[in-house]
């Protein structure tokens, strides 16, 4: 999501390089400034910035958060910051283990569970505007 948005998480140059190379494999993706998107408001928040977004409207750090999405770009090291704020964070993979193997040759299908999820909780907090965010807004 993130190399498909044009934009990174700050994580100098190795990041912007690994982005970049990910966004050549669609050759119809515009060429977009980084800098210029996120001044724009068109990124999506690193987990960092969503852990302040969270505390800021109020949440407290005993608050479960679970992350619905694939790979975070930056892994444990980009999530550790948003960890430090909200500690009890879970994500499909931990909480299903073996019940999920099924699943996991089909992405449409591992996305449905993060939906069901979503749709199931108290609040639902998107970090970007991907068509599951659109789907789920419109029917909370």
């Amino acid at each position: 999501m993130l190399a498909f948005s044009g934009c990174y998480f700050g994580g100098g140059e190795k990041e912007r390089q690994e982005l970049g190379e990910i966004r050549k494999r669609w050759t119809t993706l515009p060429d977009l400034s980084p800098d210029g998107e996120r001044k724009r408001g068109k990124c999506p928040l690193t987990p960092h910035e969503v852990g302040l977004m969270l505390r800021a409207l109020g949440f407290a750090n005993d608050t479960y958060l679970y992350v619905a999405s694939g790979e975070i770009y930056g892994g444990d090291e980009t999530m550790q910051p948003l960890k430090d704020l909200f500690p009890n964070i879970y994500t499909k993979e931990m909480l299903a283990g073996e019940e999920l193997k099924p699943f996991l040759p089909f992405s449409s299908r591992l996305a449905a569970i993060d939906y069901i999820v979503c749709d199931e909780s108290n609040v639902f907090v998107t970090n970007n505007n991907g068509n599951m965010a659109k789907i789920l807004a419109g029917r909370r």
